[in-house]
């Protein structure tokens, strides 16, 4: 199993996205300890959590007709709950999500699960839109990597964590909007990457925890016992780059006119179809404009292969010295 419950009296509190958590899981990220009251707990269910008959407002499409969606979303009075495939289910309220996990196989998924989609789809709840992005810490603020899958935001992130400079976060980049400022929210001390690219930052990649039991990507840790140094607090971002890699030995970094930054701020947006079937598209739109208007967005243009990496790195740096 990728994680167990804690007994119900010791359950602990940890930080990740910027909020704190008290819940009966171990996580295998080695999430941040916290001493505050929780804003979330996350426990086993102590009973069937129902939704047979309530409002399924998102279901994931499927290639065969027969087959059982990845996702289904259901309104229940007050709080929501998400059934994946027929393995587990999680009740999502505001302050408490239960999760029931229904088939022991799938127990490496409830983390994975947990961490993604689920509270992705909480912070949305609460009016905080997360990206499709790695962070680093820079100075006293965060530059972000803006990208979809094998975009290369993994790497970019590393490449700058070898000078030195602390993850904020990878994949999934929460923003937080403080009166004028959109600030980034903390992940959680890890990256995942294929052991192709791993093994440029790290002696012996094939060591490495795998993400899952199905999948040759390898879980990166971050801080202590691991790589460089993780940044735990929130902080003020400073620009957003979109990574494009190429066949050229040129490194380019242009300006993005904020009508083309919107769009794609809104294209490596997390969960968009769950956002826009829960109706919460207009918030964070104004959230992604206001994100566009007050910081630069960037076009970074760079040669292919992880070699280069370091060269790319400095161009970040001097870009935002």
């Amino acid at each position: 199993m990728a994680l167990s419950p804690n007994a119900p009296s010791t359950l602990s509190r940890v930080g990740v996205y910027g909020v704190t958590v008290a819940t009966d899981l171990d996580l295998i990220p080695n999430l941040p300890p916290r001493a505050d009251t929780p804003d979330l707990h996350v426990v086993a269910a102590s009973e069937p959590i129902e939704f047979a008959d309530q409002d399924l407002f998102y279901s994931s499409p499927t290639r065969d007709p027969d087959s059982v969606p990845a996702i289904r979303l259901y309104r229940v009075e007050d709080r929501f709950v998400a059934r994946f495939v027929d393995a587990a289910t999680f009740s999502i309220g505001s302050e408490r999500i239960e999760y029931l996990l229904h088939d022991d196989t799938y127990a490496y998924a409830l983390e994975l699960w947990l961490l993604g989609t689920v509270l992705a789809f909480w912070l949305e709840w609460r009016g905080v839109p997360a990206l499709h992005a790695s962070a680093v810490a820079l100075g006293d603020g965060a530059v972000g990597f803006l990208a979809s899958k094998q975009g290369g935001k993994t790497t970019l992130a590393m490449s700058l964590l070898q000078q030195g400079h602390p993850l904020l976060t990878d994949d999934l980049l929460p923003l937080g909007v403080e009166g004028d400022a959109i600030r980034g929210q903390p992940g959680y001390p890890q990256m995942r990457m294929w052991p192709a690219h791993a093994r440029h930052f790290v002696e012996n990649p094939d060591a490495l925890r795998r993400a899952h039991p199905y999948t040759d990507k390898r879980r990166v840790p971050i801080g202590t016992d691991g790589l460089g140094t993780f940044c735990d607090d929130v902080r003020p971002l400073q620009a957003l780059y979109l990574p494009e890699r190429t066949d050229k030995t040129s490194i380019q970094i242009q300006p993005v006119a904020p009508t083309e930054a919107l769009k794609a701020a809104l294209r490596h947006s997390f969960l968009p179809r769950l956002v826009e079937a829960a109706s919460w598209q207009a918030r964070r739109l104004n959230v992604l404009s206001q994100l566009v208007e007050q910081i630069p967005v960037w076009q970074l243009t760079y040669p292919e292969g992880i070699e280069h990496l370091p060269r790319v790195a400095d161009a970040i740096l001097d870009a935002e010295a």
